[in-house]
């Protein structure tokens, strides 16, 4: 676990014969919000981590960008440690979790939803990453400045609590056919990407991005 900015907890697993990193991420804002669920075996990792930072406050959010399991796998686990936990996630995820039998308290938002509560102002960008192209979706957060990408600006490597530096432009123009194969959905994921500006990209996989 690593504070990789101020009130961002980064918890990390680096795989070697991948050369692949995951991370999860806890903003501990009040109210406090976690981005990716991760699977049921980092929940266990990482739970006494989250209430070591909380302390008495409860984890209210956890957000899931999309199903898959570094996403989505761990939100049962979460739910028996903060039973008022709300899971917010796109339109299609909210269909699929109860389907798994999860009974928590469940928020479909996209691309016309934002979330405020207290220090959080989240606003949410649709994303193709599902199968048959239905929409996930990411978030960022307006207050911090924090922008979470799930598998968008995904980069290989030991990036376990380390940044680069990048342009927010040039990381969209960066996203090709292997990260969005639909040319129509891809550029309409960029265009609404290039209105936002955020400082720091909290990445799904990879190396996280302050944004010059």
């Amino acid at each position: 676990m690593i504070e990789i900015i101020k009130n961002l907890y980064q918890f990390s697993i680096y795989i070697p014969p991948m050369d692949f990193t995951i991370h999860q991420y806890l903003l501990a804002n009040d109210p406090a919000i976690l981005f990716a669920a991760g699977t049921v075996q980092q929940v266990e990792s990482i739970l006494p981590d989250i209430r070591e930072i909380l302390g008495d406050k409860p984890l209210k959010y956890v957000f899931v960008s999309h199903m898959e399991s570094d996403e989505a796998g761990g939100v049962f686990e979460l739910l028996k440690a903060y039973p008022d936990l709300t899971v917010i996630c796109g339109n299609l995820a909210a269909r699929e979790l109860p389907g798994y039998g999860y009974t928590g308290k469940i928020k479909a938002v996209s691309a016309q939803k934002t979330l405020t509560d207290g220090a959080l102002d989240l606003q949410f960008v649709d994303y193709p990453a599902e199968v048959h192209g239905q929409n996930g979706v990411l978030c960022f957060d307006k207050k911090s400045g924090i922008f979470y990408s799930a598998d968008l600006f995904l980069r290989f490597g030991n990036a376990l609590g380390k940044t680069i530096d990048s342009a927010w432009k040039d990381e969209i123009t960066a996203i090709d056919a292997a990260r969005v194969p639909e040319a129509g959905q891809r550029k309409k994921l960029q265009d609404a990407l290039l209105k936002i500006t955020p400082e720091f990209v909290a990445v799904g996989h990879g190396f996280c991005v302050k944004c010059k």
